[in-house]
Order: C-alpha cells, then structure tokens, then sequence
C-alpha cells in the first residue's frame, strides 16, 4: 500500500482547492460532502466535514532514491 498524507484544512482553503481543481466526482455522505479531484497532476480527495472544516487526502510524494548512484560515488575505486 503507497503511503498517503493528509491534512486538515478550512473553508476557504477547500474552495481555492475546488476552483483550481478538475472535479472528476462528488458525493454527499450524510453530512459530508467527498470529492475526487484531479489537481497538478495529483488525484486529491477533499472531504467537506460538516463543522466547516475540510479534511484534504493523496498519495505522498515518492522518494526519489538515489542509493545505487550515491554508493558508486563514495567508492574509492570510482574516482
């Protein structure tokens, strides 16, 4: 499973979020309101809670690993 980061965020936070996003669903669930978003490339899914807060949801960012590369550069034999 791909690690995923969240945040919380406010009112107005989610709606800049909306306005610059591709809605590709929404869906109300009881009081909340979930919607999948396509964002900069990024799939995002921004749940609307019903106290006025929002609660934002996507993949973390990959690690960019380097460890073969960096090794190589340590060694003495490869200077």
């Amino acid at each position: 499973m791909k690690d995923i980061d969240w945040r919380a965020v406010d009112r107005r936070e989610l709606a800049a979020l909306l306005g610059n996003s591709k809605r590709v669903s929404s869906r109300a669930v009881g009081a909340t309101t979930i919607y999948r978003l396509e964002h900069d490339g990024r799939e995002i899914l921004a749940m609307a809670l019903p106290d006025g807060h929002a609660l934002i949801v996507e993949r973390a960012p990959m690690a960019k690993w380097r460890r073969r590369l960096d090794a190589e550069k340590a060694t003495p034999a490869s200077r």
